[in-house]
Formats: structure tokens, sequence, C-alpha cells
């Protein structure tokens, strides 16, 4: 029998559109995958970022009722009583936030509150820095849903590399172990990217699938809409996510949420509530969701919707509904590791580290095949090794600019991003950006955690564990950074 071999001219296309992809789209999928191995721990960067939050580790019935009608009484004041969000305390992130937002439900027609371990409101939990990173994860910091659905091509995108690469690598199995270290840099990059998008692989389809789905929702139940119920959104909407609350505006008494938190716990004892939704709030037409923690299933999560006198209206079934159900369910635990606790976490924020490592060495590669060709593009490689250093540099002096209080993070990383490509380009030839951002990088690491606990110290937070463990994540990855330029400096002090 003959043996079967992939064509060089397939390889050699696959490799094209592989290379094409990963250097026109690959400084988005870079700030994304970046981003997104920090946000997997936004839990742990909220604490961090405001360690002196008032703790609260459980609630009860009654304290979520009165803070929902505390939370009413305040939103009716200020004209956004539509629609009322309660973030109850979990293992990971012990605080307790409410949101209240107007009809239409934009960022700028809202308040928010933090409640104390007795159930009274506050200042909000204020954490620009983590907000910042996740709509740069969420959206690209572009407004509407024009940010969430270019987030979702990308992913599409990262997927369709993600495959090319597979199909592009003929020896990928026979590879999978072969690492040439100390070598031609082109050829230690190339094995860098493909080792770890091989051992990897599973994690790295699942996010960029689950990331895909995510951002193209709005989309996907527009096309659902058309398809199956003629153009109904509503009814798409309401196939997905449950029934939605009427618009009968007449006035009504907030909705006693205790009795629907009995039945849940009959059905489910101890389930521990992670949310309420208060629709239409103060209306005829409002209901009450809420979600329950569901530890045991891969959705960790189920959803109860209820109507004001507390006859429950659905259970969602992301636990036992239907196969298209649970697979929603799953997309946001799958996406950023929800489901497993802390350690998985952690496991996650590295192989989302992996991942941008193959998008960089991607492009590294890509840029040096070109120049071994004859085809060398140096502006592209400064730009692209002005990205790869130059986005940790922005992402640490927005965080800087916020926990010192001396600039927002939205306008410092952009002008920071921006400034670091016109500093790349206009560099002597000599002097490679690497060796310039990336010591920048580390000083600026090492300033935010002297800073951050500087800060602390001036407030008696110094005690908060989880705080101080991201200071030291901060002072390991700074120093990481300086290890290269503190090596040749002291090499040359001993050559002198």
């Amino acid at each position: 029998m003959a043996r079967f071999r992939i064509p060089n001219a397939f390889t050699r296309s696959m490799l094209d559109g592989h290379g094409l992809i990963g250097v026109i789209f690959g400084a988005v999928i870079y700030m994304l995958c970046l981003s997104g191995s920090l946000i997997v721990l936004v839990d742990q960067l909220t604490i961090w970022e405001r360690p002196q939050a008032t703790i609260v580790r459980a609630v009860s019935p009654d304290m979520l009722q009165r803070v929902s009608e505390d939370a009413y009484a305040r939103a009716s004041a200020a004209g956004v009583a539509h629609d009322i969000f309660i973030n109850a305390p979990t293992p990971e992130l012990p605080l307790l936030n409410i949101y209240a937002y107007g009809e239409g439900g934009e960022a700028d027609n809202h308040r928010e509150w933090s409640a104390d371990a007795n159930g009274k409101l506050g200042p909000a939990l204020e954490v620009p820095w983590v907000v910042f990173v996740q709509e740069l994860h969420f959206n690209l910091t572009v407004p509407g849903a024009l940010g969430r659905y270019l987030v979702g091509i990308f992913g599409t995108l990262l997927l369709a590399s993600l495959f090319t690469g597979i199909l592009a690598h003929r020896r990928i199995l026979k590879d999978a172990f072969r690492l040439r270290w100390g070598g031609s840099t082109r050829l230690t990059n190339a094995d860098l990217h493909n080792r770890i998008g091989v051992w990897a692989l599973p994690f790295h389809l699942i996010v960029s699938l689950t990331g895909s789905l995510l951002g193209l929702s709005g989309l996907i139940i527009f096309g659902l809409a058309m398809v199956a119920f003629k153009g109904d959104q509503t009814r798409a909407i309401a196939s997905l996510l449950g029934p939605q609350a009427s618009e009968d505006s007449r006035p009504a008494p907030v909705p006693d949420i205790r009795p629907m938190l009995a039945l849940i716990d009959a059905e489910t004892p101890g389930a521990r509530v992670s949310q309420l939704r208060l629709e239409h709030v103060g209306t005829a037409g409002q209901q009450v969701t809420v979600s329950v923690a569901a530890p045991g299933h891969l959705t960790r999560a189920e959803s109860y919707v209820f109507s004001p006198d507390g006859t429950l209206k659905q259970k969602a079934g992301f636990t036992d509904g239907n196969v298209g159900m649970r697979i929603y369910g799953m997309l946001t635990p799958l996406h950023y590791g929800t489901y497993g606790g802390l350690a998985l976490k952690v496991i996650y924020a590295l192989l989302g580290g992996g991942l941008t490592l193959i998008v960089a060495t991607g492009g590294n590669v890509w840029l040096a095949r070109r120049r071994d060709q004859g085809r060398p593009a140096p502006r592209l490689e400064r730009l692209w090794s002005g990205l790869l250093w130059g986005q940790p540099l922005a992402l640490t002096l927005a965080a800087i600019g916020e926990v010192a209080g001396l600039a927002p993070a939205l306008p410092t990383y952009w002008a920071v991003t921006l400034l670091v490509w016109l500093v790349v380009l206009a560099l002597p030839q000599r002097l490679p950006p690497a060796r310039l951002l990336r010591p920048m990088a580390g000083i600026a690491l090492l300033v935010l955690a002297c800073s951050h606990m500087a800060i602390n110290a001036l407030g008696n937070e110094l005690g908060n564990t989880t705080s101080n463990g991201i200071d030291l994540l901060w002072l390991s990855v700074g120093l990481g950074m300086l290890y290269p330029f503190l090596a040749s400096c002291i090499r040359r002090e001993r050559r002198v």
C-alpha cells in the first residue's frame, strides 16, 4: 500500500495562511490573550486593588430582602430603579455588591453600592483597573455590541489559526517533545510555538471556541430568531435566557424573595445564592431571577425565574435541562476556569500565558522566516516587538495610575501603547526594542508592587493574604523581566 503523504504545496499554503492570520490579527489576539490571562484571576485582583473592602462571608434571606428594599429605595431616588442586581458573596470573593440600572441599562445611567456584614449599604467598591482589564478582554474597550462582536470574530480567527497550525505541522506528534534551545532564535521560537501549542491544545481549542461563542452570542441569537422563530428576537432570547419581565408598568411593591429562596432550598438543600436579578422592579410586570451555586456541575450555577408572588416560572436547566441549555451554561465556566476553585484558576492563568506566548512566538517565527528568505520587514518587526513588550508595560502603568490615583487606566493604556510604537520606530537600528522595553516593564512591575504595599501599609491593610500574594506575583515577574538586563550588567562588570 502506498504511503500517504501530505503534498508540500498544501503544507506551504497552510503555512502561508497560518502566518498571514497570525501577523495581521496577532496584535489584537495578543491583547486578548494577555488580558484574559489576568482576568481569570478577577476575584483575586479585585481584592488586591481594594484590600480595604468590607468582607461579607455569608448572607441570610432576611438580609437579602433588606438589601433589595434599601437598594430599590436608593435607586428610585436616583431615577435608576429599572433593574437591580445583587451579587452575593462567594468563597473566592467575599463581598456583597449591588447595582441598579435605569431603563436601557446604559453604563452612565446606573448606581452601585457595597453592603457590610449587617446588610447596610455604603459606597461602591471601586476597582477601575480591574474593570478596565475586563473591558479590554470583553470588548477591546469599544463600547456597545460592536466591541463584543469584534472579540468574537477574533476568537474565531484564533480558532482558525489553531486548525491551520495543526494542518501545517506534518510531524506534530513526532516533534511533540523536541526543543532546540540555545541555537537559532527562529528555531527556538518555532519549537516553543509548536510544543506549547501541542501540549495544551485542548485548552487552546476550548478557550478560543467558547470565546468566539460568547462574543458572537448576540449574532447567534439574531440568527436563531430569524431561522427558528421567524425573526422574533424576544422568543429567541427567551429560549436561551428564560421568560422576560413584562411591560406592565403599574406600581407594585418590591417582591418578597424569602419564599423563593425557601423553595430553592427545599429542592436543593444548602444551595448558596450567588446572584439576585430584580427586573422591572417596582412594577406589576417585574420578575426575580435567583442564581445559585451548583457544585458538582460544570456549569457551576443554576437559575430560577419567579413571578412577583413567588411562583416559579421556570428553571433554566443549566444542570439538568436539555443538551443545548447545558452547553450554554458551560460556556463561561469553561472559558474562565470558574469550575474548580483557585487551583484551577491558577492553571488557567498559566495556560493562558502559554497561549499568549504562542501568539508572540508565532509572529516572531513568521517575521524571521521572511528575513531568512531575503524579504525582511524591519518596521513590522519593531512594531511587533513593541507590542510584545509594550503591552505588559502599558497595563502596568495603567495599574500604577489607578492605584496611586494619578491617572485613569483607559487613556493611560492607549497613550502608552501608541507612544511605545512611536518610540520603537525611532530607536537606532542597533538597539532592539526588547532590550529597552523588557527592563522598563520589569521596573514598572516592581514600582507597582512596592507602591501598592506602601499605600496599604498606610491604611493598615498589609494583613490581606490575597493582596500580598498578588504583590509577590508582580515582584517575581518584574524581577524575571529584569534578569537578562541585570545579568548582562554583571557580565560587563566582570570583564572590566
